[in-house]
């Protein structure tokens, strides 16, 4: 197993893995935005390797691993050579002047490597991915809703986004090419406009993907809990951390339909799907249930079809039990309440299902 946290800039530069999720080709998605931000102390590390890689935008032909590295290592050393040592009265400079003198090798570096046939033009077209879209930059806007009632922002691709008070959004002024990310803090509510591209919330250590759909996220930063809702679509939840092993019981991503509800506990680092706290129905109409002596399984299936929530029950022992009722305003709840009083029965919420049990009817 590869120990990334011991890697120097060459290292990144010649693992393969690392370059091709920084060009965006990496199936890896999860794992390196998970190192990103498990390991800060790397940060000047990545990124250097990261623009050595997007400057050369090249792959090795015929110079072997350890030729390679001995250039690099090489150059890199002459950058360090010529970097003077901070004294206490000088002033500290921004972390991106820093990186200049190691940009100078690294071009220096690709030059002779260049000039002396190493090396070959990628031709493949590059892709915004990597530490480009993940690691958060100044030409990222902010916006803070400091006031008592939500604010509505509406996003490059159409996106609309609702900033409940107390909360920010971070997000770009254009889109890259191979995704949509925006980081958020707070609560917002999005109306994601459909695109081939994926659009990303990311809130600490979880991640919420769509195409499009509308959800609300809940990231205070004092709470321990995150929390992702969806209203309509589909939506895919995932933590940034390793995967589990085999034998552990843990879960990393989660898929939400319309009316389910993601649960990430800080604390527990454990992820948990539910219900909505109101589920709501997928027709904007108000719908009236009317039932006449019509069997329990019968209902169960009309309001699963009606809020698109699972609902899991043993139809033969129900299909004897009849009932007769109206239901309007009731929210599902007291709907599944009332049902399942009538029947001497009960039900609870399971992994984003509800599930019916009780005696049945003769």
């Amino acid at each position: 197993m590869k120990r990334y946290n011991t890697y120097t800039v060459e290292d990144f530069v010649l693992d393969e893995d690392f370059r091709d999720w920084v060009r965006g080709e990496s199936t890896r998605e999860t794992f390196w935005l998970a190192y990103v931000q498990q390991h800060p102390e790397q940060a000047g590390v990545l990124k250097q390797a990261e623009q050595i890689i997007r400057a050369a935008h090249v792959r090795a032909e015929t110079l072997s691993e350890k030729e390679i590295r001995e250039e690099v290592q090489k150059f890199m050393s002459q950058a360090d050579q010529s970097t003077p040592a901070p004294t206490a009265d000088a002033p500290t400079r921004p972390l991106w002047r820093s990186y200049g003198l190691g940009l100078v090798a690294a071009a220096s570096l690709l030059l002779v490597l260049g000039l002396l046939g190493y090396l070959k033009p990628d031709r493949r077209p590059q892709l915004d991915g990597g530490l480009a879209n993940l690691m958060p930059r100044d030409s990222l806007t902010e916006t803070i809703n400091d006031t008592s009632t939500p604010l509505k922002l509406q996003l490059h691709d159409g996106s609309l986004v609702v900033l409940s008070p107390g909360s920010r959004l971070r997000y770009p002024a254009h889109f890259a090419a191979a995704s949509r990310r925006v980081y958020l803090s707070g609560q917002g509510t999005f109306a994601i406009q459909a695109r081939p591209q994926p659009f990303m919330v990311i809130t600490g250590d979880v991640v919420t993907k769509v195409l499009g759909t509308r959800f609300v996220v809940t990231a205070y930063e004092q709470d321990n809990r995150i929390s992702v809702q969806v209203q309509s679509g589909r939506v895919s939840v995932y933590t940034l951390r390793p995967e589990p092993k085999p034998d552990e019981r843990a879960v990393n991503g989660l898929i939400l339909t319309a009316n389910q509800a993601a649960i990430y506990e800080k604390t527990e680092q454990s992820l948990t799907k539910t219900l909505v706290a109101k589920p709501a129905l997928l027709v904007a109409r108000k719908v009236d249930f009317i039932y006449d002596e019509l069997p329990l399984p019968s209902i169960l299936r009309e309001l699963e079809r009606s809020y698109g929530i699972p609902i899991q029950f043993n139809a033969q022992s129900l299909e004897g039990c009849r009932i007769t009722a109206t239901f309007s305003n009731e929210s599902l709840y007291e709907k599944m309440d009332i049902l399942c009083k009538t029947v001497s029965g009960s039900y609870e919420i399971v992994d984003g299902q509800l599930v019916v049990s009780g005696p049945g009817c003769p």
